[in-house]
């Protein structure tokens, strides 16, 4: 029915409303629309203020996953099952390894050596292009400065995206929304930031991570 705050919003269950929590602080003001019919992973019994947690929401004809916590849990599962390229031949893994003052997502030993990964979620998606960040991202961007670093002293570093609905064609940095992050991911890229990215198939029952599609830097608007 509304969004609350950055993470709440509130939810009509039969003739009830409820306040769930909202697992995601970008805008998404394209998803969140009164009356858009979403599904929620209740909590049994109210948490808090909340009773349970919104996971994704029915946009022009799809469901649309916004829970900004999954692409943790799909790079894992990927992890388990040996990886995903360039990021392949897994031997093992750590999750919120500390690098100069900062949390990154994973380090993962391979048999080509040890790569830093930072997993984002991304949902919003225009005329086949899903488009990062939808606001501007502070943490973004000392994590592009960080993983770059890592670089030019010879790691293997790379920001893995996964696109939550089946609609995207490629995904583009967004540089009206924030001109910084994007000029990072730009020089990062150049830097030899492995910026990769996937777009998911969401059900009510599941995320399919369905294949790759290719990431767009510049800052010229080129076709997917």
């Amino acid at each position: 029915m509304r969004r609350v705050n950055r993470f709440a919003a509130e939810v009509q269950v039969r003739s009830e409303l409820w306040r769930v929590h909202l697992p995601n602080s970008g805008r998404m003001t394209e998803l969140l629309v009164p009356g858009a019919p979403v599904r929620v992973a209740l909590s049994g019994t109210a948490s808090g203020t909340t009773r349970g947690r919104l996971l994704v929401i029915r946009h022009l004809g799809r469901w649309v996953g916004v829970d900004s916590h999954l692409p943790n849990r799909l790079w894992e599962l990927a992890l388990q099952q040996g990886g995903l390229p360039p990021v392949a031949g897994v031997r093992s893994w750590e999750r919120e390894v500390r690098l100069d003052g900062e949390r990154v997502d994973f380090c993962v030993h391979t048999r080509s050596g040890e790569w830093l990964v930072e997993t984002k979620s991304c949902n919003r998606v225009e005329a086949g292009v899903a488009l990062f960040p939808d606001a501007p991202t502070a943490r973004g961007a000392r994590h592009l400065r960080l993983l770059a670093d890592v670089v030019s002293r010879g790691g293997q570093a790379a920001v893995v995206w996964f696109v939550q609905r089946d609609d995207a064609r490629c995904l583009r940095v967004d540089w009206q929304a924030d001109p910084s992050f994007a000029e990072l991911a730009h020089r990062a890229r150049r830097r030899g930031v492995r910026l990769i990215a996937y777009k998911c198939a969401v059900s009510v029952a599941a995320v399919t991570v369905l294949g790759r599609v290719p990431v767009l830097t510049g800052r010229r608007h080129g076709s997917c």
